[in-house]
């Protein structure tokens, strides 16, 4: 199973690369003006399961695909848990149209993998993405993962532009 963690990381790594661009965050023409598409970033994390009542470590990848919405892959893993229990899920996150745009809200689809058996389900979240004030963007969330067990984890972490 290890081997199949190597290979989502491989390809993980493959898209980065591919889509990475320049120093300067994307400039895309819509309506006649310019508008700003955040850079891809990528970032640890960190954060506690309350159904596992565990901390977990991961990272994540941040893919923009668009104005306000991003693609965001990461995997999460639970040191110390018997089984080697690891999640990975593939999300969507939206920016609703706020002030400075600090807000986040979105879900997706996650894989759970715990002694020998795997789960797949859902996930829903909601959080506060720092912006542009360093060379990394903090970011505090809250997710909601529907699968046997519906669990609840707070995770925090950074993300560093490619």
């Amino acid at each position: 199973m290890i081997g199949l963690t190597v290979r989502v990381a491989v390809v993980t790594l493959a898209l980065v690369v591919v889509t990475t661009t320049g120093a300067e965050a994307q400039r895309r023409v819509r309506g006649g003006r310019a508008v700003r598409v955040e850079r891809p970033s990528v970032g640890p994390r960190i954060g506690y399961d309350f159904d596992a009542d565990h901390v977990f470590i991961g990272g994540q990848l941040n893919l923009p695909v668009g104005h306000r919405w991003g693609l965001v892959p990461s995997a999460e893993f639970y040191p110390g848990l018997t089984g080697s229990p690891y999640r990975l899920n593939v999300d969507l996150k939206y920016h609703p149209p706020t002030v400075y745009g600090l807000f986040y809200v979105g879900g997706g689809f996650a894989y759970l993998h715990a002694n020998g058996a795997s789960d797949a389900g859902a996930n829903v979240f909601a959080g506060w993405e720092g912006r542009r004030a360093r060379p990394f963007k903090p970011f505090l969330e809250g997710k909601f993962v529907f699968a046997d067990n519906t669990s609840f984890n707070l995770e925090a972490g950074l993300n560093f532009p490619l």
